[in-house]
């Protein structure tokens, strides 16, 4: 049996994502386009573009365009953490687990980052912080720039553990408290510049105080037995 001209397209959109090498966050042509590229109709399109947003691989945001997403295609809850909720020790356990991981992750982006990796994370840096800087919820830029510089190491395996982590809990509890917005700014300026600049040891040691400042958080403000 032949392929669909639906499923002909949605093979072509991911050859189209790798061969560009696109990041989540990154847009996608417009339909017209695609449809031009593929020599298809724009219904075509649209059907190939709605299975891969219901498979969490894009993100079509209505007036604005396609979007590659964060999740790559991670289920809405891949650590079956949605029973436990986004309480506080949910949060400080998945903060220790990711003191384990991202440390080194960051040094091993110092080394590896192409350019293109390191204008990815410097737009997510900028705009992380102009986000703050307009009150505004940061959190899933946020886990765009962390998973950017997973991405940066090279290593496949790194990336999507670190986005399934990142998509595993929400933060919003941190974006709300003023000393922790401005520590994310200062932190990800630091934690860019390292990387930018090959220091392994400083984006590193970055991401340890960064990390170490939610965590400290929790434990000044909410009884946690640790």
């Amino acid at each position: 049996m032949r392929p669909s001209l639906v499923n002909i397209t949605i093979n072509n959109i991911l050859d189209l994502l790798k061969d560009k090498n696109m990041q989540p966050g990154d847009k996608l042509p417009t339909v017209d386009s695609l449809s031009a590229k593929f020599k298809v109709g724009h219904s075509t399109v649209r059907e190939a573009l709605k299975a891969l947003s219901a498979q969490n691989l894009l993100i079509i945001r209505q007036g604005a365009g396609t979007f590659v997403s964060q999740k790559q295609g991670i289920s809405n809850d891949p650590l079956g953490l949605g029973i436990m909720g986004d309480d506080i020790s949910t949060i400080f356990d998945m903060i220790t687990v990711r003191l384990i991981f991202e440390p080194e992750i960051a040094a091993m982006a110092a080394q590896k980052a192409t350019l293109k990796n390191l204008k990815h994370i410097n737009e997510l840096c900028l705009e992380v912080e102009k986000l703050i800087k307009a009150g505004e919820n940061y959190d899933d830029e946020d886990s765009l720039f962390h998973s950017a510089i997973a991405n940066a190491s090279g290593n496949k395996i790194i990336y999507k553990i670190t986005q399934i982590i990142h998509s595993s809990i929400k933060k919003n509890i941190f974006v709300t408290d003023n000393s922790l917005c401005k520590e994310t700014i200062t932190a990800h300026r630091q934690i860019a510049k390292a990387i930018a600049i090959g220091d392994s040891a400083g984006a590193k040691n970055g991401m340890i105080l960064h990390l170490n400042a939610q965590r400290e958080f929790l434990l000044k403000n909410y009884d946690l037995q640790v």
